[in-house]
């Protein structure tokens, strides 16, 4: 749709700088490949950020598959493409195409900074070096010295030397295996604290959507909640119309996308797979008039974001025929538009004859998917930042066997791609 920038300039508004972390191994995970990578490189070892965090996610997650018999886990990745039986060498992980295209690791990078853990001239992965509280949280979870330390015992790895990864190492690098209560202390800390050098009403806004989880985790709601119930904790005005502004672009986005997936459906059910767009847009009645509400709703908020701004006009059209004709034109991906004839694009499904029109939620970018946590019904649309804030800060705070919402992972990544 060509929103994504505005899309994950909302969830930042929403959340600030979370990307799109649900639990905390996810973070220690990442910052110990920084880690990892630094040492390596002192020891004049060439190795990136990326592929050593990469290599070290793979072998993490081959180790949980390895350890539950293969089954499925919402916290691992990679049970598709992981092979059960092969070397575990860094060579051979670290090489692009073994673990999968869109690792977790994608998902922290932009909250490494924010958080006060790891430090750099700007926030790509690549350029990140660990902070004193970085090198803590990974003291904290598995130890800073000894035959035992797991940041030794991966360099060792990393540099090719012969290593085993016994229970106690398979434990500490597990996604599935919460980390140590002083490091799930230390990392609920820094999402307060945040950076020294963040910016203050970044750090105000998340301390506020912490507060708001917080209290629902305490004081579980007796039914679905609302947008017309606002939460004591956000007490910024500002805070609140983002909130609302990114939720009602969402909606409009979905719908965007019903409306794009019954086209294609219909397209797929023409005989010639042509139609003009004017005819296109009198099959189209209700989905469009539906877009045009939801637009209209965002247009409503006034947001400055220009991006969004542009797409909620070209939604709002008057005319169905120019509404359906910017929508194509952002697509040009499933759908064409060829003068004024709507025709398959190159991702075209023409097994759509025979479905029904798809679930939007089923065809969300990775930016804007998030953890379900199976407990709270939230209000419509709400950022994914704040469900999978729910869930960190459950994950953080509560007792490993107090975490029964371990449900369906839909997650992607507020990410750098």
């Amino acid at each position: 749709m060509g929103i994504g920038r505005a899309v994950r300039r909302f969830n930042e508004l929403a959340v600030p700088g979370t990307g799109g972390v649900w639990f905390g191994k996810q973070v220690f995970l990442a910052i110990l490949g920084v880690r990892v990578a630094e040492l390596a490189r002192d020891a004049r070892m060439p190795v990136g950020n990326i592929e050593c965090a990469n290599a070290i996610e793979a072998l993490a997650c081959w180790l949980g598959y390895n350890e539950s018999k293969w089954a499925p886990h919402p916290r691992l990745r990679g049970i598709n493409t992981l092979p059960r039986e092969h070397a575990l060498d860094f060579r051979t992980l670290r090489r692009p195409g073994f673990y999968v295209s869109q690792p977790t690791r994608m998902a922290v990078g932009q909250s490494l900074m924010p958080l006060g853990l790891a430090e750099g001239p700007r926030r790509r992965f690549n350029a990140l070096a660990t902070t004193e509280a970085g090198r803590n949280l990974i003291a904290l979870a598995c130890g800073d010295g000894g035959r035992h330390d797991i940041v030794t015992q991966l360099l060792n790895w990393v540099q090719g030397k012969s290593v085993s990864w016994p229970p106690r190492f398979v434990k500490l690098l597990s996604p599935c295996v919460p980390l140590t209560l002083a490091a799930r202390g230390l990392l609920h800390s820094q999402f307060i604290l945040g950076s020294d050098k963040e910016d203050g009403t970044h750090k105000d806004r998340r301390r506020a959507a912490l507060r708001w989880v917080d209290d629902l985790r305490s004081h579980p709601p007796s039914g679905p909640l609302g947008w017309e119930d606002r939460p004591a904790a956000i007490v910024d005005d500002a805070h609140w119309k983002d909130l609302q502004a990114g939720a009602q672009l969402m909606a409009c986005r979905a719908q965007a996308i019903v409306v794009l997936d019954e086209l294609e459906r219909k397209l797929a059910l023409s005989p010639k797979e042509m139609l003009r767009v004017e005819e296109a847009a009198g099959m189209l009645g209700d989905e469009l008039a539906d877009l045009k509400v939801a637009a209209d709703r965002y247009l409503s908020f006034s947001h400055p974001d220009a991006d969004a701004m542009a797409f909620g006009r070209e939604c709002a059209l008057p005319s169905t025929s120019d509404r359906l004709e910017h929508l194509l034109r952002r697509d040009d991906r499933v759908l064409r538009l060829v003068a004024r004839e709507v025709k398959p694009g190159p991702a075209f499904r023409r097994a759509m004859r025979n479905e029904i029109a798809s679930d939007p939620a089923l065809s969300a970018d990775p930016e804007d998917a998030g953890v379900s946590d199976g407990i709270i019904d939230w209000p419509a649309n709400l950022s994914f930042r704040v469900r999978n804030l729910y869930v960190l800060n459950r994950d953080l705070l509560e007792e490993p066997n107090a975490m029964r919402n371990e449900t369906t992972n839909q997650i992607f990544v507020d990410a750098e791609l």
